[in-house]
């Protein structure tokens, strides 16, 4: 009877997730750069000026091509968190007269430290676009990696224009921080569509969202690595898992019962996921290839879900209630020595583990039956609390560099995505679109 009622319980979790919301120190940088992380997430905003995108040419933009530059350079400083952007009503001079070669003291004297400059001249079909960074307080132009060197031709599609900015702030971020920006790695998230729900795909500023299942069902719990969505999909009634790659889905596991959960070891070996085929719903390791068990790695009297692997690929991070109520477990990646992570709270699930390795972020239920956001400390189990007061905020998933949580919060009503810095000090919406959003994993 109890594997029945524990069983019974995940499927209501799991169709709470697929039908309605919930019921209820970053690393230093490098110190030769002009921003300094501090361990308490404290640090100088570096202030930057961003005039509008420099038609060079004679073809008027009725393409949307200012925007595609200037709006995401902009939307993603922000996202960043480091960059205190300067108001364009305060500019001194012309930066249209002044063209690709500034003049310092202008900016100077309005107390901007960089200069973005981006000019453009449209040729056919074609863009040739010149993105320039200038140190102001040193005088001089920043040199970035190719393609940010010089001039780059660009085909005339707003999608393409945009994620060649987003490598511009990555490279931007770089330079100042030593670690290379996000931007151009994709979301995948569940949206509601209708009575159903869909997979889409997003960029982290909330542009170019894209619906990438059409399955007039329940679609959740998506898992986006090395270009590949594991995700569970209720398209035959049973809970079962698919695989999206290349454009096209296809079933990866159709066990009876409960599939779930699946995430692709960090060498790409093994799948961990949730079936509940013998009874409870426990952890297997998978075949990449076929789905074909490799081997069971939890066999408790209690739930056992939401795996999450270590970035060394050696440790599972995953959710257990086998000592009352759901908490965060960590285990080797073969399932030997389970350890129970976190003791505060009596509801924590959804951890994700950080890629550099250090924290696990996760979503806890409070003492006003609210869900937040929280990280645990691997090595010494200390938690902080990253939202509170603003509604439920849930389903953390890490930027690729270790630095951002992308997650979805109810704070202005119906559930959208955010993203915010790892000490939640700046949480930034994202989501542009209509609808409810729901179970974010940056791809990675």
């Amino acid at each position: 009877m109890q594997i029945k009622t524990g069983l019974l319980a995940l499927l209501g979790a799991c169709l709470t997730l697929a039908f309605g919301a919930s019921v209820a120190g970053a690393q230093d940088a490098d110190p030769s750069t002009d921003i300094i992380l501090q361990p308490t997430g404290q640090m100088t905003l570096y202030t930057v000026a961003v005039p509008g995108a420099l038609n060079l040419g004679d073809v008027p933009d009725t393409r949307g091509v200012t925007e595609a530059l200037t709006g995401t350079i902009n939307r993603d400083l922000k996202i960043a968190g480091y960059f205190d952007l300067l108001d364009p009503k305060g500019f001194l001079g012309d930066p249209k007269a002044e063209g690709m070669s500034p003049q310092m003291n202008n900016w100077f004297n309005i107390g901007a430290q960089g200069l973005v400059k981006v000019g453009y001249t449209i040729i056919g079909n074609s863009v040739a676009v010149d993105m320039r960074l200038y140190a102001v307080d040193k005088d001089q132009r920043v040199q970035l990696p190719p393609p940010y060197d010089k001039p780059q031709k660009l085909p005339l599609d707003a999608s393409k224009l945009r994620f060649h900015a987003h490598g511009f702030v990555n490279q931007i971020i770089k330079h100042f921080t030593g670690t290379e920006g996000f931007f151009q790695n994709y979301i995948v998230t569940v949206k509601r569509v209708g009575k159903n729900k869909e997979l889409f795909r997003l960029a982290p500023d909330g542009s170019d969202e894209v619906k990438l299942t059409n399955d007039s069902t329940i679609n959740m719990i998506p898992n986006y690595t090395k270009g590949r969505i594991f995700y569970t999909s209720f398209r035959n009634r049973n809970p079962s898992l698919y695989v999206l790659e290349g454009g096209s889905s296809r079933p990866f596991t159709q066990y009876p019962g409960l599939n779930t959960g699946a995430v692709m070891s960090p060498d790409g070996k093994y799948v961990a996921a949730v079936l509940s085929k013998d009874g409870n719903a426990e952890i297997y390791l998978l075949n990449p290839a076929d789905g074909s068990v490799v081997k069971r790695l939890t066999n408790s009297y209690g739930i056992d879900t939401s795996p999450s692997w270590s970035p060394d690929g050696k440790q599972i991070a995953f959710v257990s209630d086998r000592h009352g109520s759901p908490q965060i477990w960590v285990m080797g990646w073969d399932g030997s020595n389970a350890r129970r992570l976190t003791f505060q709270g009596d509801y924590n699930q959804t951890p994700d583990w950080n890629p550099r390795g250090d924290l696990i972020a996760f979503t806890a239920r409070d003492e006003r039956n609210k869900f937040d956001i929280f990280t645990v400390n691997v090595a010494n189990g200390q938690i902080q609390r990253l939202t509170q007061g603003q509604g439920n905020n849930e389903e953390p998933s890490w930027s690729p560099n270790g630095r951002y949580l992308a997650f979805t919060s109810t704070r202005t009503g119906e559930s959208k995505l955010y993203i915010m810095t790892a000490d939640g000090r700046i949480q930034t919406p994202v989501s542009m679109g209509k609808g409810g959003y729901y179970t974010p994993s940056w791809g990675r």
